[in-house]
């Protein structure tokens, strides 16, 4: 038994049905094709100029969209695992899931990310480091793909991430019935998920611009991470693979200074 636990979310998506999947491959087409759509906006809307209320939620609403399509398939076997725990009773799968309380457990976790976004562009727009930067904020990128190198052989990276690849053991741990205990949980999961991957997104902001070619990228690193296959090993090898680019993105800077 000891020997599945670390395949766990592989052994939740096999078992996968086709109507789930279906459904969860239909959102996130259409989520990655509304992102595809929207990437001037997007892109315009983390100008460095002074932003509207109505902007700030339309930012708000594109991240959201956005995470749909980054993380909804490595979140996948955590809402697979709280969707198979609805069907309990005594021990046992005797009823249908409760397909309400996951999409309650499911919305917070969206909602978190937007919210993280926001704060993280406007923390970004008041420290000057939006659009083209220029003296020493040129090593921002530099900067950050390090630190999120860093990020990945850290105690905090690998308790989050032991959470978010043990998702059976997460939803037996963090078990509340009832619809706002979904909500609990999926707030829960939320901060479990941002702690793996909040530097994950601001390289996406500050090294990739916000480009599709990075959100696929980085969406893929985080699937293959999630997916609980010599984990911690292979978050290590992506934090080497960060701190080189981190190199040659300060050399680059040495050259355009």
């Amino acid at each position: 038994m000891v020997e599945t636990v670390p395949a766990e979310p592989a052994w939740l998506l096999r078992h996968l049905t086709v109507p789930v999947a279906a459904a969860v491959a239909l959102a996130v087409g259409a989520a990655w094709y509304a992102t595809w759509t929207s990437a001037d906006v997007l892109m315009a809307l983390t100008a460095p100029s002074l932003l509207r209320s109505t902007d700030l939620v339309l930012f708000f609403a594109l991240l959201v969209v956005m995470m749909v399509a980054m993380m909804l398939p490595s979140a996948l076997p955590m809402i697979l695992a709280f969707r198979g725990m609805t069907r309990l009773e005594a021990g046992r799968p005797t009823r249908p899931a409760d397909d309400a309380a996951t999409a309650l457990f499911i919305t917070p976790y969206f909602l978190v990310w937007g919210a993280f976004g926001v704060g993280a562009l406007l923390t970004l727009m008041a420290s000057g480091l939006m659009g083209p930067i220029p003296g020493p904020f040129v090593f921002a990128s530099a900067v950050t793909l390090v630190t999120a190198g860093v990020w990945q052989v850290t105690r905090t990276k690998e308790v989050c991430l032991t959470h978010c690849t043990s998702p059976m053991s997460f939803v037996m741990h963090h078990w509340r019935s009832g619809r706002i205990g979904a909500i609990r949980m999926g707030f829960r999961h939320s901060l479990y998920c941002i702690g793996c991957c909040w530097l994950f997104m601001l390289v996406l902001i500050i090294s990739g611009s916000m480009s599709l070619v990075w959100m696929g990228g980085i969406s893929v690193v985080i699937f293959a991470e999630k997916l609980g296959v010599r984990t911690l090993l292979f978050s290590r090898v992506i934090g080497v693979l960060l701190m080189a680019l981190g190199a040659l993105a300060a050399v680059g800077g040495f050259i355009a200074l």
